[in-house]
């Protein structure tokens, strides 16, 4: 087995003990329980980048939506790349869309946050719920049509 010590005192050294053991089909040098953890840390981190995309999105859709007069480049641009980023990342993982609701209501409390943080709006302002589908936000041309050219924006 390999040594579950190393763990803990040098996560990296760890690592690339697990990939030589399992490049070479040393199953006996495995340290399952931990591999057993990391793999499944890793499906979390995947659900995390999901819902942080969706954070920066969804919020920046409120702000889009909710201060008008607000509108400029900059978050024209956060839309468009936010869009992109979680398309991506679909497609590289996309058992992630049967979370995909449970996503978008996580990251809508996140968004509300950022909304509240980057205008001068009140908390009751926004909707309690998130008031957009996922098929929307990822919509290039819903509420912000980044699918067109802004270069009139500021």
């Amino acid at each position: 087995m390999g040594d579950p010590a190393l763990y803990d005192t040098d996560f990296y050294a760890w690592t690339q003990q697990q990939c030589q053991a399992l490049a070479n089909k040393a199953w006996a040098d495995l340290d399952w329980s931990n591999l057993q953890k990391e793999v499944e840390s890793l499906g979390k981190q995947e659900y995390r980048e999901l819902v942080s995309r969706l954070t920066v999105l969804i919020g920046h859709l409120l702000k889009w939506e909710y201060q008008p007069e607000g509108r400029c480049r900059s978050w024209f641009l956060t839309i468009r790349e936010q869009r992109r980023a979680i398309r991506r990342h679909l497609r590289r993982s996309p058992s992630l869309r049967a979370l995909a609701a449970e996503a978008l209501n996580d990251g809508f409390e996140g968004g509300v946050d950022l909304a509240l943080r980057e205008t001068l709006l009140p908390l009751r302002v926004f909707p309690e719920i998130c008031p957009y589908t996922f098929e929307q936000v990822l919509d290039p041309t819903f509420l912000c049509d980044t699918s067109g050219d802004w270069d009139d924006l500021a």
